[in-house]
């Protein structure tokens, strides 16, 4: 801990060269552990007495940069330190931040330091272009360090400004850099306006996005953000001056264009022109500003879809003619640079000598388009070009002979297959194996499965395409299945995972999910492998949600020895706080803790629960897993409303949910006691009005209201934004299904609390759980609607919130379309929105020839849809009824 602070007297300075050497070896250490948080400290006084505000040397250029005033200030660490104050300052940011900035600027007046700050910060900028993600830059879980040391060098010497751009990783995260890394870019921008310095960083910043991060919705208030456009239109000078900028960065740091023989690397210098040209079409800017005038008349002149960025004319040339002459003198600046002298450039790279100019031609290196592929030629020509028996792999998947070739196959990384023979095919596992990123040079990663599936199962299912011939539905399926007997093998798989069953029984239907786990099932697991797998589904990190597809992959493994789990679960948790990257704990609060289980652990275990406990008979190899599940889901979910409530323990307001819910057990222990309960309160003396009028005060942070005082629109909260909250809740459905009466009572007790304050909001977080994919509700179908409102009928939730249900999934689904009829039915949703739409319609109408059992049910039903309308928020509402 003393070796993280640095003593140091601001007066002495040959103190302050000392200090700064041993906080740049600390960096320096940093950096090679490729981590910051935990491993960057600061400076205290020679006496040792932490720095406060008025040690710095310029306070006001302190607030300036920060955007604070003095109401935002934390109080002053003690003045003296004991053990405990000097953890306490290392973990607090803001103290560590400000003895930086004392320092830099003290040492900033000696003009002999100024070589080891630049070095300093040279050292830093080159370690942000190493690691290319803004995760690698915070020091604490939410502060980037070092930003603000460049701009002290920035404002002291100039001609260092250009720094400041490049500490801005390539690849960086838009929501971190726009709420923890642009403000000093605008202090910058407040402060010097376009000025050579502005532009030197603008010009040399490789985060395309810096500007917009400028713009978001983080920082709404600011009115002025630079608008390089409407700059360049006014003063010349500057547009000329940017132009020189952008070249000298490319000189000074080699990088490959977006347009150029290297594809995928999506920077431009000219990107920040464009969202301003977009904005000029908008008509945003003041009349009176310079260069509006002249926006204005050329976008009368042009035709409203003719409106192309690249037709837009910049003093007498138009921006695409400006894009091409600046792109040929980067080209012919950089053309003889060596590719692994390129920043940012993570391709693989045959040897070292090989430069831009040598590949300008290369078709290779030319951009993947894949209407240029056709994937029955490039799929035979890469199995005959790339394995020595290739010609009997095409002869088992065709023709159904040599099938003794499934037994000479090895796992095989195709990926350094295709790009050792400089294969086409290359490219497109480039292409679709990245997710539309770059993938990494380093040639061991490979592709997976799914990736590159469809693009060779496609071929056989669509013979007509490539000019083959048609032998039927099923043969044609064969041959896929056949195929994809290879690739199994050349993979190494074991057996599929959830996706890859996914693509072969629900996007090709090429046989029956049952059929598809024994065909492709070549080995058994070891009990390591299974435990491990089991790890990593349940404990993946920045997992929201997982969806049906992944819990049944979870219960199969589990299924496969069913004593692991169970001995997995005392160390479950901190095995997934170990587990996760130190980086992603540091920037995501909500992992960077091993007390409390995660949502995905809790919905796991319940989901196993659902399937193997009957509900009725004890099985003594599942109580492990219930006493986990009950021990961390309250524990889980009373952590969370601790802390929307903004408290880390206790309150009396919660105290009031934990009684009500702890009551319900025994208000269900028996018979006679549930006889009594219909007549009293729990056995807690809270009743559901008390618990519901504490959750309100306690997890409710807005609630709209029109003028009359009635509710617009749903009760918001923060708390259901919890990926462990949301599915923590779903755990309670499918738990509650086969918890024992007590329990099961205690489970929708505190689900219903919840689903009265926030309906909508709780049910589609439950739903996506049911639904196959989990994540995304583009491919929902009816039939998982209404399974899982079938689910919510078995555990006697009311009727209504079943309806709610349907009208919210459906709305999801069809966001963005205002006719029901525009609504996509390929899943039956848009069927059964219309009968819903039909029965709200004949709402007021009454049958006389309906017997009365039937049409007490009937108007039950009704009713029920009725309620359900009135829960949904205004704007749901307003759209289910327009349809009326």
């Amino acid at each position: 801990m003393d070796q993280l602070l640095i003593q140091v007297n601001l007066d002495d300075k040959v103190s302050l060269q000392h200090a700064l050497t041993a906080f740049q070896a600390q960096l320096q250490a940093a950096y090679q552990q490729g981590e910051l948080i935990g491993n960057v400290g600061g400076f205290i006084r020679h006496d040792n007495k932490p720095f406060i505000r008025t040690d710095l040397r310029d306070r006001r250029q302190y607030e300036a940069m920060l955007f604070i005033n003095n109401s935002k200030f934390v109080p002053d660490p003690p003045e003296e330190l004991t053990e405990e104050d000097k953890a306490y300052v290392l973990e607090n940011g803001v103290f560590l931040r400000l003895s930086h900035m004392v320092v830099f600027q003290q040492a900033l007046t000696h003009d002999d330091l100024k070589p080891l700050l630049v070095e300093i910060c040279e050292q830093l900028v080159a370690f942000c272009i190493q690691v290319n993600t803004s995760n690698e830059l915070f020091f604490t879980s939410d502060m980037l360090f070092g930003n603000y040391l460049l701009v002290l060098l920035a404002e002291k010497y100039p001609e260092y400004a250009y720094l400041l751009g490049e500490y801005y990783p390539h690849d960086a995260d838009f929501d971190q850099i726009a709420y923890h890394g642009c403000d000093l870019i605008l202090y910058l921008f407040e402060k010097y306006g376009y000025s050579d310095l502005m532009l030197d960083v603008l010009a040399s910043c490789r985060f395309r996005y810096l500007l917009g991060c400028i713009t978001s919705s983080y920082n709404e208030g600011y009115e002025r953000v630079p608008r390089l456009l409407y700059c360049f239109l006014r003063q010349p000078e500057r547009w000329q001056y940017y132009q020189r900028a952008v070249l000298a960065s490319f000189k000074r740091r080699p990088m490959a264009l977006a347009n150029d023989a290297l594809a995928g690397h999506k920077y431009h210098p000219l990107g920040w022109l464009d969202s301003d040209f977009e904005y000029l079409c908008d008509q945003r800017m003041e009349p009176e500003e310079a260069g509006y005038a002249e926006c204005c008349q050329w976008l009368t002149e042009t035709q409203a879809d003719e409106r192309e960025f690249g037709d837009f004319m910049l003093h007498g040339r138009s921006i695409e003619a400006i894009s091409e002459a600046l792109e040929e003198a980067i080209f012919a600046a950089i053309q003889d640079v060596p590719l692994v002298q390129l920043y940012y450039y993570d391709a693989p790279i045959l040897n070292d000598t090989l430069t831009l100019a040598d590949i300008v031609n290369n078709p290779f290196y030319q951009p993947y388009d894949p209407d240029d592929d056709n994937e029955y030629e490039t799929n035979r020509s890469f199995l005959l070009e790339c394995f020595d028996n290739g010609q009997k792999i095409i002869n088992y998947i065709e023709d159904n002979r040599d099938a003794d070739v499934l037994d000479e196959l090895q796992p095989t990384n195709l990926r350094q297959l295709a790009f050792e023979h400089q294969h086409f095919i290359y490219k497109r596992f480039d292409y679709f194996g990245s997710g539309d990123m770059q993938l990494s040079s380093d040639l061991r990663h490979d592709i997976s499965l799914d990736d590159i599936a469809e693009r060779f199962l496609v071929v056989y299912q669509n013979p007509d395409i490539y000019d083959l011939e048609d032998e039927g539905e099923y043969e044609n399926d064969q041959k896929c299945l056949r195929l994809l007997d290879v690739l199994v093998r050349l993979f190494g798989k074991k057996e599929l995972n959830a996706d890859e069953l996914a693509i072969i029984v629900d996007d090709f239907e090429l046989c029956t999910m049952q059929q598809a786990i024994r065909r492709f099932s070549l080995a058994q697991f070891t009990a390591d492998e299974i435990r491990d797998i089991l790890y990593e589904l349940i404990n993946e990190p920045l997992q929201s949600t997982f969806g049906l597809r992944k819990l049944d992959e979870i219960y199969r493994f589990y299924q496969k020895d069913k004593s692991l789990l169970p001995q997995m679960l005392p160390t479950i948790i901190e095995r997934a706080y170990y587990d996760t990257p130190a980086d992603i704990r540091g920037v995501v609060p909500a992992l960077n803790q091993q007390e409390f289980a995660r949502g995905s652990q809790l919905l796991a275990v319940a989901y196993i629960l659902a399937q193997e406990d009957d509900g009725l008979f004890a099985n003594s190899q599942l109580a492990p897993l219930w006493d986990f599940y009950y021990q961390e889901l309250y524990k889980r979910c009373y952590h969370e409303m601790a802390l929307e409530a903004g408290k880390d323990g206790e309150s009396p307001l919660l105290d009031t949910i934990k009684q009500y819910v702890a009551g319900q057990a025994a208000a269900a222990g028996g018979l006679f006691a549930r006889f009594k309960a219909k007549s009293a309160p729990a056995s807690s003396g809270v009743s559901k009005a008390d618990a519901l009028a504490a959750a309100q005060q306690l997890l409710v942070y807005e609630r709209d209201e029109d003028d009359d005082g009635q509710s617009r629109d749903e009760m918001r909260t923060h708390l259901l934004e919890s990926d462990a909250m949301g599915m923590a809740l779903a755990s309670m459905v499918y738990a509650a299904k086969v918890a024992k009466g007590p329990q099961k009572k205690q489970l929708l007790s505190l689900f219903e609390l919840l689903l009265t304050l926030f309906p909508s909001k709780t049910l589609l977080l439950c739903f996506q759980e049911f639904s196959a994919d989990g994540e995304h509700f583009a491919a929902v179908s009816a039939a998982e609607v209404e399974a899982f409102c079938d689910w919510l009928a078995e555990l006697k939730i009311d009727e209504k919130y079943q309806y709610l249900a349907r009208i919210q999934v459906v709305h999801q689904v069809n966001e963005y379309e205002d006719d029901w009829q525009e609504f996509d039915d390929d899943n039956g949703l848009q069927t059964l929105y219309s009968h819903l739409l039909n029965r709200y319609r004949k709402k007021d109408e009454v049958n006389d020839d309906q017997p009365a059992m039937m049409a007490r049910r009937e108007q039950k039903i009704t009713e029920a849809l009725v309620d359900a309308v009135t829960l949904l928020n205004q704007q749901h509402r307003t759209k289910f009824l327009s349809f009326i």
